[in-house]
């Protein structure tokens, strides 16, 4: 047999230990005794709680790893009536709340790989998403917005960072994202306002687009989201790959349905000095054609400065 990991020598042992026979579930309870990393994991959860409610309320007291109940030497008859107490105490609560006071635990059964938990780290800047704590206040949980038990797939885009509360509190019962920002709107912007949506020709939970009304070419088209934000390096990772989609399948379609269109021309300006330029994001999807006149960048001096007489919107 080739030894390929210590789960197999511990299981064997645990089996001789036995007398030769044991269920699975006194398998993986012999297991667990030399999991270091479950071992690990145990530690930081006593230290974030229950210790220090434990603490507070002078039931125990803490010298570096020592844990010493606060109470002094208990005799016989105290120690088994505390035991008595905590065991009721313990089983009218899993009766109560069943496998959910575990829920935190058996949502991590199908871990979330290294890199794609360092991605949706860094894409929430290190706060819950939800209630907006941040990782130096409560301990924070890389969570699958569609459960995997439920057919949620273990991609970065179905990944958002919850702390471990407000994880606990979702459980794998809900599939809300919580990234999704809450739909801020100005009434005086053209692209918040409910005519100039209306316009749409495609759209998605987060953005939209539209045809420019006095395009560069043909199909020159505008994807904006539907939050008022100034630009594209203030949208939300969950605004840009929605816009990121619409881009893919508006071009996809163009390809097929527009005559010689062979690019296309992207652009998501952040310049304010044109003071006609909206204060809301948007991405130009221009389609390129030989011999369109326009300069491309690495061709020139750019595309062709949109002004109020130029004859184009001043939407840019």
């Amino acid at each position: 047999m080739r030894l390929s990991h210590v789960y197999q020598p511990l299981l064997i042992r645990s089996l001789v230990a036995a007398g030769g026979m044991a269920t699975l579930r006194q398998l993986a309870m012999s297991l667990l005794v030399e999991d270091e990393s479950q071992i690990v994991f145990y530690e930081n959860r006593i230290k974030q709680m229950p210790l220090p409610v434990l603490k507070k309320h002078k039931v125990v007291t803490q010298a570096g790893d020592l844990i010493t109940l606060a109470t002094g030497p208990l005799t016989f008859e105290q120690r088994s009536r505390v035991r008595l107490l905590c065991e009721q105490r313990l089983q009218t609560f899993l009766q109560e709340r069943g496998l959910d006071v575990w829920a935190y635990r058996m949502l991590e059964t199908d871990p979330v790989p290294e890199v794609l938990r360092y991605q949706a780290l860094a894409a929430s800047g290190g706060r819950c998403t939800l209630c907006g704590v941040t990782r130096k206040e409560a301990t924070l949980h890389v969570d699958h917005i569609i459960p995997r038990s439920r057919g949620g797939k273990n991609t970065v885009e179905n990944l958002q960072v919850l702390c471990w509360e407000c994880n606990c509190s979702k459980a794998n019962r809900d599939s809300t994202d919580f990234r999704v920002a809450e739909a801020e709107t100005d009434p005086g912007c053209l692209f918040c306002s409910p005519g100039f949506r209306g316009r749409a020709v495609a759209g998605n939970q987060l953005a939209y687009a539209v045809r420019h009304e006095h395009p560069v070419t043909e199909e020159h088209t505008l994807v904006i989201p539907f939050r008022h934000t100034p630009d594209y390096f203030s949208m939300t990772t969950a605004e840009r790959n929605d816009a990121d989609d619409l881009l893919r399948h508006l071009s996809g379609e163009m390809r097929v349905s527009c005559a010689g269109v062979e690019g296309f021309h992207v652009a998501a300006e952040s310049w304010r000095a044109r003071a006609f330029t909206p204060a809301h994001a948007h991405i130009h999807l221009i389609p390129r054609r030989r011999g369109d006149g326009l300069v491309g960048l690495g061709e020139g001096p750019g595309l062709p400065p949109l002004s109020p007489g130029s004859g184009v919107s001043p939407v840019s």
